[in-house]
């Protein structure tokens, strides 16, 4: 059983209990979270919450997330390592490749890859289905992953993505229509009210700002009616830059789900690739940096020439 202490922001008032859980809680559905309340296995300041209840700013809920079955490692799901030390793994995730499994029984996935490879991942972190995984990619988003190999380097970074200290970059393509040359949306990603294949992004007025995420990016290049963006997202929030991009009026390449338009190069993933990531090092951790270039039908797109080296 692994405990999981949230507080409501401001922003957030007003949402269902069982929707606020699964939406801050990767491991746990809307309608697994509800089960749960159901069996008090979720407080609202102390107190058994009800699945529909509306939350209160401020309100801590604490969540006792079950212990769930250890993913099978699968020696053919594809790994492409590109770091490997004692105490953490970085992968080149490719589109298509789910970062877990949601089932005991599913292959495939990254998670399985790692644990064929790493089984001292196992029991580090959230533990079940998704062991080291420090932070997760969408299922059509590419590039790099980080998987903690011992509890203390797993809480380490958790820390370090929280408090805006671990440097994440991505790449991204967009139409290239009334695009400035830079920008940023500072906004909170809340949970979708009627879906939770997304997510909605908010009023930024409605809470301190510089508690709120941000997306910054600027244009890198620019060709055929496309543009190449490099984005920064420290805390980057499930859907966060998909959302925020799109809520800019400039949605990713192929991202249905955010109304980016469709490219027949692009086959069922979107144009976003998670490019670089780096730690300045500590007392815990060794510095570190990683770079994934484009993958091949992301640099088709261009050219590209500063990026497709």
């Amino acid at each position: 059983m692994t405990q999981v202490r949230l507080v409501v922001a401001e922003v957030e008032a007003g949402t269902r209990l069982d929707t606020f859980v699964a939406h801050h809680v990767p491991a746990l559905s809307r309608r697994a979270a509800a089960a749960l309340c159901a069996r008090g296995g979720v407080t609202v300041n102390g107190r058994p919450g009800t699945k529909g209840a509306p939350l209160g700013a401020g309100a801590e809920v604490t969540v006792q997330v079950p212990d769930r079955a250890r993913p099978a490692a699968d020696a053919a799901a594809t790994l492409v390592v590109v770091l490997e030390r004692g105490d953490l793994v970085i992968v080149d995730k490719p589109a298509g490749q789910p970062t877990a499994p949601l089932d005991p029984a599913e292959r495939g996935t990254l998670v399985n890859a790692l644990v064929g490879r790493y089984p001292d991942l196992v029991g580090v972190g959230f533990g079940g289905l998704e062991p080291g995984i420090v932070h997760r990619l969408d299922n059509q988003t590419s590039g790099l992953l980080i998987a903690a190999r011992r509890p203390l380097t797993f809480s380490r970074l958790r820390e370090a993505i929280a408090g805006e200290h671990l440097e994440k970059r991505y790449l991204a393509v967009v139409e290239d229509h009334e695009l400035p040359g830079a920008a940023e949306v500072t906004a909170p990603i809340l949970p979708h009210p009627r879906s939770a294949r997304r997510v909605q992004v908010g009023a930024a007025e409605r809470t301190r700002r510089d508690r709120l995420p941000t997306t910054r990016w600027q244009v890198v290049a620019r060709t055929g009616g496309l543009a190449l963006l490099e984005v920064e997202a420290p805390r980057a929030a499930r859907h966060q830059i998909r959302a925020h991009l799109a809520s800019a009026g400039h949605p990713i390449l192929g991202d249905a789900v955010y109304g980016g338009p469709p490219h027949p190069g692009l086959g069922r993933r979107h144009a976003l690739h998670a490019s670089f990531v780096g730690w300045v090092g500590d007392a815990v951790i060794a510095a570190f940096s990683a770079r994934a270039p484009l993958p091949p039908e992301l640099a088709a797109l261009g050219p590209w020439p500063e990026f497709n080296r």
